[in-house]
C-alpha cells in the first residue's frame, strides 16, 4: 500500500471528485439512452422477469457482504496482505456458498414465479455475474485506499458500455429475456478483466482469526445498517413478483428507474 502525504491526498481527492462526477455523467447518459431503447423493443413482461430475478440475486448477495470491505477502507493504519487475503477468503466462502445455493434453487425459483427457461437462465447468469463481481472487491479496496478514483471508474464505465450495447443489440433482434442474460454475463466478464488490468492483484487465500474478528466487529454492524434498504427495495420486488403479473412488475420497476433518474 502507498504512503500518502497531505499534498498527495488533497490532489487525489480533487481529481477523485472530477473522476466520480464524470463517471456519473457518462454512465447516466448511457443508461438513459439504453432504457429508452429498451422500452421500444422489450415488453413489460420481460422487464418484470429481469427486475424480479435481479432482486432475488441481490437479496442473496446481501448475505455475502458482511462489511469487510468497508472495514478495510476505513482502517486508519496501512492494510496488510494478510488482511486482504483474510477478507478475500471469507468473502469467497460466502459468495461461492450463495452461488451454489442460487443455482440449486433456480428451478424452484422458476416454478415459484412461473418463469420459462429463459427466465431461469437469466437467474443463473446473474448468479455467475455476482461471483465475478465479488472477485473485484480487493482491487477496488486498494484503489479506494490509495484514492485512485480515476482508475476505479474505468471498470464501471466498461461494464456499462458492454451491458448496454449487448442488451440493446439483442433486444433489437428479438431475443427478449435472453438479451439480459447475455448482457449481464458480458458486464461481469468485461468488468472483471478491466479491474485486473487497472489494478492487478494476485488472488490468494489466507486466514487469521484475530484479523477476522477485528474486521467483523466493524463490518457486521455496518452491514446491518442497510437491512432496511434491503427490505424496502429487493424484498418488496420479490413479493410483488409473486402477487402481481410480471408485466405489472415491469411497469413498476421501469417507473422507478425513470423516477430516480433525476436524482442521480
Amino acid at each position: 500500500m502507498e504512503e500518502l502525504n497531505i499534498a498527495a491526498v488533497t490532489k487525489r481527492s480533487i481529481n477523485g471528485v472530477f473522476a466520480l462526477v464524470s463517471r456519473t455523467f457518462v454512465i447516466q447518459l448511457i443508461t438513459f439512452v439504453t432504457n429508452f431503447l429498451l422500452t421500444v423493443f422489450l415488453s413489460p413482461t420481460v422487464f418484470g422477469v429481469y427486475f424480479v430475478v435481479s432482486a432475488a440475486i441481490a437479496f442473496l448477495g446481501y448475505f455475502s457482504d458482511i462489511g469487510l470491505a468497508a472495514a478495510l477502507i476505513q482502517k486508519k493504519e496501512q492494510i496488510t496482505d494478510q488482511e486482504l487475503r483474510t477478507t478475500f477468503t471469507i468473502q469467497q466462502i460466502l459468495v461461492v456458498t450463495i452461488v451454489i445455493i442460487a443455482l440449486l434453487l433456480s428451478n424452484f425459483i422458476g416454478l415459484f414465479y412461473n418463469l420459462n427457461k429463459a427466465g431461469i437462465y437469466l437467474f443463473d447468469a446473474l448468479a455467475i455475474a455476482f461471483f465475478l463481481s465479488s472477485l473485484k472487491t480487493i482491487p477496488s479496496i486498494i484503489l479506494e485506499r490509495n484514492l485512485h478514483f480515476h482508475k476505479l471508474i474505468i471498470p464501471q464505465i466498461v461494464e456499462t458500455i458492454f451491458f448496454s450495447v449487448t442488451v440493446v443489440v439483442l433486444a433489437v433482434n428479438g431475443y427478449g429475456v435472453t438479451s439480459f442474460t447475455i448482457a449481464v454475463l458480458a458486464r461481469g466478464i468485461s468488468g472483471f478483466i478491466a479491474m485486473y488490468i487497472v489494478a492487478p492483484w494476485k488472488i490468494g487465500f489466507g486466514f487469521s482469526r484475530e484479523i477476522a474478528s477485528k474486521l467483523l466487529s466493524f463490518g457486521v454492524p455496518f452491514q446491518l445498517n442497510s437491512l432496511l434498504a434491503l427490505a424496502k427495495d429487493d424484498l418488496l420486488v420479490i413479493y410483488l413478483g409473486k402477487v402481481l403479473p410480471l408485466a405489472q412488475v415491469g411497469y413498476i420497476g421501469f417507473a422507478q428507474k425513470w423516477a430516480f433518474t433525476p436524482l442521480r
